[in-house]
């Protein structure tokens, strides 16, 4: 259960969180930054400062970046003051509190799910690295699916004395490396950004919810063949850290030699669309590419031979599944739609893929993906929440199961 608040209004939806839909805004959305917090509403004070610094620098948009702060589970006011302090200098901001505090991976992957715009950011609540070093992270984007703040790089600045936790961080780097060879110096710095279709891929194969997160997710970003940046930052080791180094580095480790054991991970419910058969069996004329301003920016789109387009929908419900497949199958659509499961080891052959947005998609962009998408029917119960049965998506879909 997630409880939703926004800075506009004191009242509060309880409910299973659902995705933001693009409305109109003032300016175009252009970036989220989620914010996971556990009982940091002490030090909530000194953290917002720095949001509202960048801000006054113009570093952030407040009219074109939405900032989600995701509650994992506090038992102390987090969720209030971070509305109080940070609700009027972001007008497009909203707290999702769990209800139990559930780990940092699971709480970015609600703020994941609850993002609207092209490209996501993540910030630990301690403002360890900066705001103002995210134009960083967002030009690297240029050329890259990922861009990670790294404390390892030659350019890199750490303030920090406890020259234990940095051998223990390079040691743990090491550990990693050897054991998923993801290749990277720095997976743990909390500085992150995702094309945001990609961090909702990610999120919803990601296995791992507390502190090892990060190498799961970066490791299936390297096996799923995204490209990954690193950039250098300035980091300041803040005080009442909760990191415990010794038990939470023990945690991580086991943690990693736990991701080998996962050889299934989440299906990804999806819809393959093509143009529909006209009376005469003739193809309509309009493009495929002409339904995907219909989708949202955040909507995983592959193109696939043949004229066809695949459509993934990771971090949905079944409801918002199903009323996407509606939204497609409308008359005025000229679509034939499709419900399938894709499994990470399918999406795993279709790579190197070309990713659509939604929403302004260029037609110019579409172009082969090899091998063609295979057909998966999965009638065995699921073992995870975002894992769909077959029969529930026809069921969803109106379909006879």
């Amino acid at each position: 259960m997630v409880v939703y608040e926004d800075a506009s209004s004191s009242a509060m939806i309880l409910g299973s969180m659902k995705r933001r839909d693009n409305g109109p805004l003032s300016e175009p959305l252009t970036l989220s930054i989620v914010i996971p917090a556990f009982n940091e509403g002490p030090r909530l004070i000194d953290r917002a400062a720095r949001l509202i610094d960048a801000i006054t620098a113009g570093v952030i948009d407040p009219r074109a970046t939405e900032l989600i702060l995701v509650d994992d589970g506090s038992t102390d006011d987090t969720s209030q003051r971070a509305l109080d302090y940070l609700g009027p200098s972001f007008p497009l901001m909203r707290v999702l509190r769990l209800e139990e505090n559930s780990g940092k991976g699971a709480a970015i992957r609600v703020g994941a799910s609850a993002a609207g715009a092209p490209i996501v950011a993540f910030m630990d609540a301690d403002m360890s690295v900066d705001p103002s070093q995210i134009p960083m992270l967002l030009a690297a984007m240029a050329d890259s699916d990922v861009v990670i703040g790294s404390r390892s790089l030659a350019d890199s600045v750490v303030h920090s004395a406890a020259i234990h936790r940095k051998v223990m961080g390079r040691s743990f780097s090491f550990f990693v490396n050897g054991v998923t060879n993801v290749g990277l110096k720095d997976t743990q710095c909390g500085f992150k950004a995702f094309r945001t279709p990609v961090a909702r891929i990610l999120f919803h194969l990601m296995m791992v919810e507390r502190f090892a997160f990060d190498v799961d997710v970066l490791s299936l970003a390297r096996r799923l063949g995204m490209r990954i940046s690193e950039v250098p930052v300035d980091w300041r080791a803040m005080g009442n850290s909760t990191v415990r180094p010794v038990a939470d580095s023990i945690a991580m480790a086991r943690d990693v030699f736990r991701l080998h054991r996962h050889k299934e991970r989440p299906s990804i419910p999806a819809l393959v669309i093509e143009p529909a058969a006209g009376p005469k069996g003739q193809r309509h004329r309009s493009k495929l590419t002409d339904s995907y301003p219909a989708l949202r920016q955040t909507d995983p789109i592959l193109p696939l031979p043949h004229d066809r387009a695949l459509i993934l929908l990771p971090l949905c419900g079944l409801n918002e599944i199903a009323g996407t497949a509606h939204r497609l199958s409308l008359p005025s659509t000229n679509l034939r739609v499709q419900n399938r499961l894709v499994s990470c080891a399918e999406l795993t052959e279709m790579m190197p893929a070309t990713w659509i947005a939604g929403g302004a998609a260029d037609p110019g962009v579409l172009q082969e993906i090899r091998p063609e998408f295979r057909e998966r029917r999965d009638d065995r119960t699921a073992r995870h929440p975002r894992q769909f049965r077959q029969d529930e998506l026809e069921l969803a879909f109106g379909l006879e199961a």
